[in-house]
């Protein structure tokens, strides 16, 4: 089927991104290496399979006339002689003397017969498959080609200058291992083509310039890489750093990103509620922040934009809306009783100002959660849920929720029912354009205002190392057990 020119002119302009190519040809190397191995195992069987060894012998003869002993005469003798001997070998006649004589159906080997070069020396060689087969024609030929030659050759002679010996090794010797690696070396640049050339046609989001050609959403930005070991000892134990803004160690880049973040939110928001022709000002406080799917690092931008607004000098609450999987009590490093759960509110055991937290960021206050709810969609649908965002718009200046992936949850839906625009974190070449678009259309069928895009965890060659592999649908399922098990990582 022949591609549409929208099809053709989006691949003219389908630029190449260095380091997201070389990040998916090296995050599938155990694939390319698999493959490797696996060319140069089939390269063996088929070269042992395909093989047949070759054993050649010869015989040294020196050729003269017997009417003419001189120089010239002789030479010229070797060259008549090398010319016929190879059509005496061929002949019928000696084909069916050399079948009767080893007692085979047909002459299969081959049969040379050369004058060395500026001598009366004749080298007559047979090749066949073993050595006993090729040491037994030759002595039969040089037993049996005088009674075919007398009537041929004359009055020329040959005299037996060196015997045939028995061949110890194959003319051509298998060379699997080398063969072998030659497979391997092959199969390997194929596969990393094959990555190549999937990881360019693949539409995922890989640099912020795609956000607005591709989806139907503002951009608002992009996040640096920033890494999880922060120190070398951190390195060594494999524990991670909570990916916070006001970390003394985080990088300038990724400080100032979230600025730039908060900066345009603050505008976004306040512009959303100009457009509305409203002066309330608890029309553009409430912002949720989630993403397609796990993994993409929506906790982290929830808690950083958070951040970020208190060090402008505004009053902020971050609610962790994930009832399934919380993080955020991780981020912060928070420990919680049953009283200070927003699920244990929401369900009418517990009271509003006991779970409302201080952060250690002035103006930062926090709602979290550590217990995993099954029935959060229930519990969000609650009027309670209703009255206490409406309280909390009262109280401060920005209500941040850090909602469950839309990709996989009704509950993100319902919380953007409660607040006043979505902003969707995009993790760098994980999601299909077409997947973030249907969500950002989901989001709009339900009357819910998209704040934008923001690009997450971006890397390139400066600033980051290759990193996990990320599964796209395959950790879907981690949802299916939220029941069973408490939010144990961060996000």
């Amino acid at each position: 089927m022949e591609m549409d020119r929208d099809q053709i002119r989006e691949l003219e302009e389908k630029k190449i991104d260095p380091f997201t190519l070389v990040y998916d040809i090296l995050r599938n190397w155990w694939v390319i290496l698999l493959g490797m191995i696996a060319a140069a195992l089939l390269t063996y069987v088929v070269v042992n399979v395909r093989y047949q060894p070759e054993y050649s012998s010869s015989a040294t003869f020196v050729v003269a006339s017997k009417s003419d002993a001189n120089a010239s005469s002789n030479l010229s003798s070797a060259n008549t002689m090398a010319k016929t001997f190879e059509k005496i070998l061929q002949s019928n006649m000696m084909k069916k003397i050399l079948c009767e004589k080893l007692d085979i159906e047909e002459v299969e080997g081959e049969i040379n017969a050369q004058v060395m070069e500026g001598t009366n020396i004749l080298v007559l060689t047979v090749t066949e498959d073993s050595p006993k087969e090729a040491i037994d024609m030759i002595r039969a030929i040089m037993d049996n080609y005088t009674s075919v030659s007398f009537y041929t050759v004359g009055n020329t002679v040959m005299d037996v200058l060196e015997e045939p010996k028995v061949p110890t090794s194959p003319d051509n010797p298998l060379d699997a291992s080398g063969m072998m690696k030659k497979a391997a070396l092959a199969g390997g640049i194929l596969l990393a083509l094959v990555f190549g050339l999937l990881s360019y046609m693949s539409d995922t989001i890989k640099q912020e310039d795609e956000i607005e050609k591709k989806l139907d959403a503002r951009n608002l930005g992009s996040i640096g890489y920033e890494t999880k070991y922060k120190t070398f000892k951190e390195l060594a134990k494999h524990k991670k750093s909570p990916l916070l803004v006001n970390n003394p160690v985080a990088g300038f880049a990724f400080v100032e990103s979230y600025k730039k973040l908060a900066t345009k939110v603050e505008y976004r928001m306040a512009r959303n509620r100009n457009r509305d022709n409203t002066q309330d000002k608890e029309k553009g406080q409430v912002l949720i922040v989630t993403s397609v799917s796990e993994n993409e690092g929506k906790s982290t931008v929830a808690a950083n934009l958070a951040i970020s607004l208190a060090q402008q000098l505004k009053k902020v609450l971050l609610i962790d809306g994930d009832l399934r999987r919380p993080s955020q009590f991780l981020i912060f490093g928070k420990k919680l009783e049953d009283k200070n759960e927003l699920g244990e509110f929401l369900k009418g055991t517990a009271e509003l100002n006991g779970i409302i937290q201080r952060s250690d960021v002035e103006d930062l206050y926090l709602m979290l959660g550590r217990n995993c709810y099954s029935t959060s969609t229930e519990l969000l649908q609650s009027d309670m849920m209703q009255r206490m965002l409406e309280s909390c718009r009262k109280m401060m200046d920005y209500v941040i929720i850090d909602s469950p992936p839309a990709g996989l949850m009704g509950d993100s839906e319902i919380l953007a029912g409660y607040s006043d625009a979505v902003l969707l974190v995009v993790k760098q070449n994980y999601m299909l354009s077409e997947d973030i678009n249907d969500v950002l259309d989901g989001f709009r069928r339900h009357g819910a205002k998209v704040l934008g895009v923001l690009l997450n965890n971006v890397k390139s060659f400066s600033n980051s190392p290759v990193g996990d592999y990320y599964g796209r649908y395959g950790k879907y399922g981690k949802y299916s057990n939220y029941s069973k098990n408490r939010g144990n990582e961060l996000r």
